[in-house]
C-alpha cells in the first residue's frame, strides 16, 4: 500500500494518526500552559469511567497494552509540529518542545483483566501537565474501545455457565479493522477463539491455535447440489466443519451424515463439526440442535460436534441454557462487535493535583453529577471468602485494603515486561472465579459498594472551599 500514489492512501488512517485528534481544544490548552510558563508543572491526571454501562453489574478493564506502548512512543515529527504552528494551533515555545516529546513520568494502573467499577481510576499518570493533556484523546478512546468489548463479551462468557463454549465468531461487522482486532483480542482474555487468526497471531506473537476451517453458504451454493459441495470440500479438508441450513437443517444434517459415513469407510478423518446459523427464535435453535444431535448420535457420529450461531449475546445464551438443548458451542459475534444494548463507555481524564512553585494544589470538578475528586489517589478492595465485597477510593498514602493500582512506567521507563495475551487470560479468568454469584447474572442488576475515604472527602471540601474563594476572589 505505500507504494500506490499519494491519491490512493490518503484517506487511510495510520497508528500514528491519533496524536493529531482534537487539536482545536487539546494542543492549544497545552500551548497556553506553555506560554504562560507551566511546562515544568508536574501534575497527575486520572483515567476513568463516569457510569456503568445498561445492564452491566461491573466492568473488565481492557487496553492497558495499547495504552503503555502509546504512552512510551508518543512523539511529534517536525512535519506534524509545523502543521500546528502553521494552523495557529500552538505556540513556537510549545513547538520547540514538542519536537522533543517524551514521555518521562510515571505511570500506575490497574492490571488488564481487572474487574472495576466507576469513578475508580483504572490508570493514574503523573507527568508535565502539558504532555500527558496532549495523549487526552488517545487515553480515554483506548480504554473505551477495549473496555467496551471485555465488558460485553464477559456477560455472554457468564451466561453460558460452563456448560457450553462461547466462541466468536467473524468480526466482519465491526467498525473497522482496528474495531475487530480489538474485539478477537478481548474476545481471548475469556478463552474464546477469534476467527482473526493470522493478524491476531501475529500481532501478539501467538501460535494458531483453535483454527475450525469451515465451508459457509457460498462454497455450498457454489455447486449443483449440496452433496457435491460437502464431497469436494472433504476431498481438501477432511477435518472441516459444514454450515448444514443452506438449504434446510434436515437435508444439510442428513447429506453430511452421508460424506462423513463415506470417509469413514474410505479409512479418512470424519468432518469435525456441524453449524447452525439460521432460526427464528431460541427454541428453534434448540429444536433444530436437538434433531442434529439424535441423527449424529444414530449414526454412531457421537464425536462430532454441534455449534449454534445467530445473533447470540448474554441473554439469548442464558435463555439456551435454561432449556438445556445440545450443543458444543455457541458462536457469538454481531451483537458484540457492536453492543447494541449499549455501545458506549463515558470514559474521561481528568486532572486531579499540581505542583506550582512548590506548592501542591488540587484540581476540581465540581459541576453536577460530574465531581472529580482531587488527590494522588488508590483503589482498595474487600474480599469475603475469596469474594470480592466491597472497594474504597482513597487517597495512595492509605492503607485500607488490597490495593489495585500497580506501578508501569517510572521516570519514563517500563518497570518490567507487559504481561503476555495467554497471562492476562489467566489473570482475568481468576478474576471472574472472585465475582459474587449474584453479580454473574446478566439478567438482574446487583449492587456492590464503592466508598470514598475520609481522607479523600476532606481533601474534597478542603478543594472545594479553595475553588470557591478563587471564584469569589474573581468576581
Amino acid at each position: 500500500m505505500n507504494n500506490l500514489p499519494k491519491e490512493y492512501t490518503r484517506h487511510f488512517f495510520l497508528p500514528e494518526d491519533q496524536r493529531l485528534f482534537d487539536y482545536d481544544q487539546i494542543f492549544s490548552v497545552s500551548a497556553m500552559w506553555v506560554e504562560l510558563g507551566m511546562e515544568n508543572v508536574e501534575a497527575t491526571y486520572d483515567l476513568y469511567v463516569r457510569h456503568l454501562p445498561k445492564k452491566r453489574n461491573f466492568m473488565i478493564f481492557a487496553g492497558l497494552d495499547e495504552i503503555i506502548q502509546g504512552i512510551l512512543n508518543w512523539t511529534y515529527t517536525d512535519e506534524e509540529v509545523k502543521y500546528l504552528l502553521d494552523n495557529g494551533i500552538i505556540t513556537p515555545k510549545c513547538a520547540a518542545l514538542m519536537k522533543d516529546y517524551k514521555f518521562k513520568g510515571d505511570v500506575w494502573a490497574m492490571p488488564e483483566g481487572s474487574i472495576f467499577f466507576p469513578a475508580e481510576p483504572v490508570v493514574r499518570i503523573t507527568g508535565k501537565i502539558w504532555e500527558v493533556n496532549l495523549m487526552t484523546f488517545f487515553l480515554i478512546n483506548a480504554l473505551t474501545s477495549n473496555t467496551i468489548f471485555s465488558t460485553k463479551i464477559v456477560r455472554s462468557y457468564l451466561a453460558a455457565e460452563g456448560k457450553y463454549k462461547v466462541v466468536t465468531g467473524p468480526s466482519i461487522r465491526a467498525h473497522g479493522h482496528e474495531s475487530g482486532l480489538k474485539f478477537g483480542r478481548a474476545a481471548y482474555m475469556f478463552g474464546a477463539p477469534s476467527n482473526i487468526v493470522p493478524a491476531f497471531s501475529r500481532k501478539f506473537e501467538m501460535p494458531m491455535s483453535g483454527v475450525n476451517t469451515k465451508a459457509y453458504h457460498a462454497f455450498i451454493t457454489s455447486f449443483s447440489s449440496e452433496l457435491e459441495a460437502m464431497r469436494k470440500a472433504t476431498s481438501v479438508f477432511p477435518k472441516i466443519s459444514f454450515m448444514i441450513d443452506t438449504y434446510g437443517t434436515k437435508q444439510g444434517i442428513r447429506n453430511f451424515i452421508t460424506v462423513a459415513k463415506e470417509n469413514q469407510a474410505a479409512g479418512k478423518p470424519l468432518p469435525t463439526g456441524v453449524v447452525i446459523d439460521s432460526g427464528d427464535s431460541v427454541r428453534d435453535f434448540a429444536n433444530q440442535a436437538t434433531y442434529v444431535r439424535k441423527e449424529l448420535d444414530k449414526a454412531g457420529l457421537k464425536e462430532v460436534q454441534i455449534t449454534v450461531t445467530g445473533n447470540f449475546e448474554e441473554e439469548r445464551i442464558s435463555q439456551y441454557v435454561k432449556i438445556g438443548a445440545p450443543a458444543d458451542k455457541i458462536l457469538v459475534f454481531t451483537e458484540l462487535v457492536v453492543p447494541g444494548d449499549d455501545p458506549k463507555l463515558e470514559a474521561v481524564l481528568k486532572l486531579a493535583q499540581y505542583e506550582h512553585d512548590g506548592q501542591t494544589d488540587f484540581a476540581v470538578k465540581l459541576a453536577k453529577g460530574k465531581i472529580s475528586y482531587p488527590g494522588e489517589k488508590q483503589v482498595f478492595r474487600k474480599y469475603n471468602e475469596g469474594k470480592i465485597a466491597g472497594d474504597i477510593i482513597g487517597l495512595s498514602n492509605e492503607d485500607l485494603g488490597t490495593k489495585l493500582l500497580q506501578p508501569y512506567i517510572e521516570d519514563g521507563k517500563l518497570l518490567s515486561p507487559m504481561p503476555t495475551l495467554d497471562e492476562i487470560r489467566k489473570f482475568t479468568l481468576e478474576q471472574l472465579k472472585k465475582l459474587p454469584k449474584p453479580m454473574c447474572s446478566v439478567w438482574k442488576l446487583a449492587k456492590y459498594r464503592v466508598e470514598t475515604s475520609r481522607s479523600l472527602e476532606d481533601l474534597l471540601e478542603k478543594a472545594k472551599n479553595r475553588a470557591y474563594t478563587k471564584r469569589d476572589n474573581s468576581e
